[in-house]
Order: structure tokens, then C-alpha cells, then sequence
């Protein structure tokens, strides 16, 4: 910063840094002695132009064109006020501890999968002496997205397995908890323990960020539409239709993991697209969750570890959700 010289008066050092505002050169005045002001260039590259403006404004300081850039300078000084006042809108002040909190509803969904999968015996329960796997578990039964017990059941068995009627025959007579609660049932630790470990990363990160009700509000999100859409497809294309089992008409969906890709796909578009989110997510974790759920599409893919059918449209929707979300609030 450098002095460029003195002004006789208050409203001889406004019209000139007025005008070298509108030219782009910031400065500043200060009182000096008597009646003066001092009037200074804060970039030392702009010193030579502004000095050479400096000497033109004392030899005519009456000139309009220093009148008609006050206001032209007002202008810009507001629309310097209106950004900066954006800007502070968009910070977001963090308590040093805040990412540390015990997260209340990430804890609470965790402990609720994990009492289900001790409720149920991780999905797995005895079989009967013709061989079918015993699904008449009250706790089960009461979770799964359609489950029909006699003999409501025989009729929908003679429907086309892809017919709507039979898919959503639960949803239709008014129990819209099923759209949610397949989300608590896991089959084996194998399959709890991953989903709950990733749950519990993204849902900590996401909660303690932005609150338990907006967490709250996109975990709703994340898996109503997946269950949705995994039970609607046709079976063909890898949907999940209802079955029937030991005269019980019911499906066999479960799992966090289409909850556990939204939450990934919102920390993803977060972590791009809003600068204030404060979190970069890790390219590797990236290519991990985004190469694990193109193999689970794979025919087969999962044979070598051992692992069954999977909700793949769940998994992709949910993540499709959580991405729009993320994007979408970031924009």
C-alpha cells in the first residue's frame, strides 16, 4: 500500500477513490493534518496508473466525469455488499467437536437392524420336513415389503407373478410401513455387518452435518423408492416378486445397502458440487462402492464368495436418489 498524496477536503478524497473504484484500483483515505486526507493505492502494481490519475484529478477536480462515478461507485459497492453477504450465508460454522457428536438417529436405525436380525435369526429359520425354508416369523412377516397369509394368499397365488396386484398386495390394503421396514432385515452377519459399518460412516458424516431431521428425511427418501422399484420390476429383470411360502404370499427383500448408496451418492455430489460441505470424499471409495454394485449386476458375479441374489435396483435407484439430492441441494 502506497500514499498517493493529500486532499483538501473529505469530498475531494470521496469523488477521487470513486473513481478509481469504477476504474478497478482499490483505495482508501484517512484525515491527516488540518482539513487534509490522504489518499492511498493498496496494490503497488496500480500505483503508477492511479498516481497519473491522481495528478489529472488535482489539476481539475470540478471535471464531471468524478461526479458521475459516485455513483457509479455506489452501485458497485453494493453489489460488492450483496456478494459478501452470500457468501456469508454459506458458511457453515462448525463446533470444533460437532463431527465427533454421537449421531441419535444413525445410532438408533443401527440398533433397530440389529435387534431385527437377532428377531429373526438373520433371515434364517428352520426348515420344515418338505424342505421350505419356515417363513411364519411374526417379526419377519410384519417387516417384509408383501406379506398375505391365508386365504388371501391362495388368491393371489393364481395371479401372474408379475402382476401389480400381487406385488403390492400389502401396500393396497394400507400398510404403507412395508415401503420402509425391508431395510431392517439382513440375511447372515456378513450382510449386516458391511451395510451397518457403511451406514454408520455416511450417516455420522451427514447427521452431525446437517441435522437429524434433513438425515432423517433423505434416509425416508433413500429407501422407499428402491424398495419401491426392486418390488415392482418385473422378475425377468431382476425384481424381487412374492412368493408363496408355507401358504403365506411374501417377499424376501432386505438390506440398508440401497439406504447406504443414497448416502454415499449425497456425500458424493456434496462433496463436488458444494464447496461449504467441507468433506472430500476419497476417489478410492469411489471406485470401490461404484465397482462393487457393477459386479453385484454381473450374472454370477457374486458365485465365488458365496453370496446369493441381490437387490440391484434398490442399490441403483438409491443411489440415483441420494445423488439427485445432493446435487440438488448443492445447486
Amino acid at each position: 500500500m502506497r500514499l498517493l498524496g493529500e486532499l483538501k477536503d473529505n469530498e475531494q478524497a470521496t469523488l477521487f477513490s470513486s473513481y478509481l473504484l469504477v476504474k478497478g484500483i482499490e483505495s482508501h483515505f484517512d484525515p491527516a493534518a488540518g482539513d487534509l486526507y490522504e489518499v492511498w493505492v493498496k496494490d503497488e502494481d496500480q500505483f503508477k496508473e492511479a498516481y497519473a490519475d491522481f495528478q489529472e484529478f488535482v489539476g481539475n477536480p470540478s471535471d464531471q466525469k468524478y461526479a458521475n462515478s459516485v455513483r457509479q461507485a455506489k452501485i458497485i459497492a453494493r453489489a460488492e455488499e450483496k456478494k459478501r453477504q452470500q457468501i456469508q450465508r454459506r458458511i457453515v460454522k462448525v463446533k470444533p467437536n460437532a463431527m465427533n457428536r454421537k449421531p441419535p438417529l444413525t445410532l438408533t436405525l443401527m440398533a433397530i437392524c440389529a435387534v431385527v436380525a437377532l428377531a429373526t435369526e438373520f433371515g434364517q429359520v428352520d426348515r420344515d420336513n418338505d424342505g421350505f425354508m419356515d417363513r411364519d416369523h411374526k417379526v419377519y412377516k410384519a417387516l417384509q415389503f408383501v406379506s398375505v397369509d391365508r386365504p388371501d394368499s391362495l388368491a393371489l397365488a393364481n395371479l401372474d407373478k408379475d402382476d401389480l396386484n400381487r406385488r403390492l398386495a400389502s401396500i393396497k390394503r394400507g400398510e404403507v410401513w412395508r415401503i420402509i421396514t425391508p431395510i431392517f432385515i439382513h440375511y447372515g452377519i456378513t450382510h449386516i455387518l458391511f451395510n451397518l459399518y457403511m451406514f454408520f460412516q455416511f450417516g455420522r458424516l451427514i447427521e452431525n452435518r446437517y441435522g437429524t431431521l434433513k438425515f432423517g428425511l433423505i434416509c425416508l427418501a433413500t429407501a422407499a423408492l428402491p424398495n419401491i422399484v426392486q418390488c415392482v420390476v418385473p422378475d425377468w429383470m431382476g425384481g424381487s416378486p412374492p412368493g408363496m411360502v408355507n401358504g403365506t404370499m411374501i417377499t424376501s427383500l432386505g438390506g440398508m445397502s440401497g439406504v447406504v448408496y443414497g448416502l454415499f451418492g449425497f456425500v458424493w455430489m456434496k462433496s463436488v458440487f458444494d464447496r461449504s460441505f467441507g468433506f472430500k470424499i476419497p476417489q478410492s471409495t469411489v471406485v470401490i462402492l461404484v465397482g462393487w454394485m457393477f459386479l453385484c449386476m454381473v450374472p454370477g458375479g457374486l458365485g465365488f464368495i458365496g453370496m446369493g441374489s441381490v437387490a440391484n435396483w434398490a442399490h441403483g435407484i438409491g443411489l440415483l436418489v441420494g445423488m439427485a439430492i445432493g446435487y440438488l441441494s448443492s445447486r
